[in-house]
């Protein structure tokens, strides 16, 4: 069975338009992403902007998601290390919300 997370965040100061423009960055590269994925045995990942524009919200499935963010913290893929620096940059963790239920059709 398959662990999800969502976590919400906000940009920090001159930071929206960095992540935005690395979100059409990474449509743009899907081979790459999905090779990642594939390496942290990510099932499927969301990105999702609020309504006022201020926050982000994440949304991740994975087979197992400590050893997804493991993957995730030391991989060397081009594509891995660009997301981490655009995050940095862009992003502050706000909180991790509990799952209440979460269903697949496979």
């Amino acid at each position: 069975m398959s662990q999800v997370r969502l976590v919400k965040l906000k940009f920090k100061p001159g930071g929206k338009q960095i992540w935005l423009n690395w979100c059409e960055e990474l449509k743009r590269k899907t081979d790459e992403v999905m090779e990642s994925l594939r390496n942290e045995g990510t099932l499927s990942e969301s990105c999702f902007v609020s309504q006022d524009g201020e926050s982000l919200f994440y949304f991740m499935e994975a087979e197992d998601l400590e050893r997804a963010k493991q993957a995730v913290q030391t991989s060397t893929l081009k594509i891995d290390v660009e997301h981490r620096e655009a995050r940095l940059a862009s992003l502050d963790f706000v909180e991790e919300l509990s799952p209440l239920f979460h269903f697949r059709n496979r």
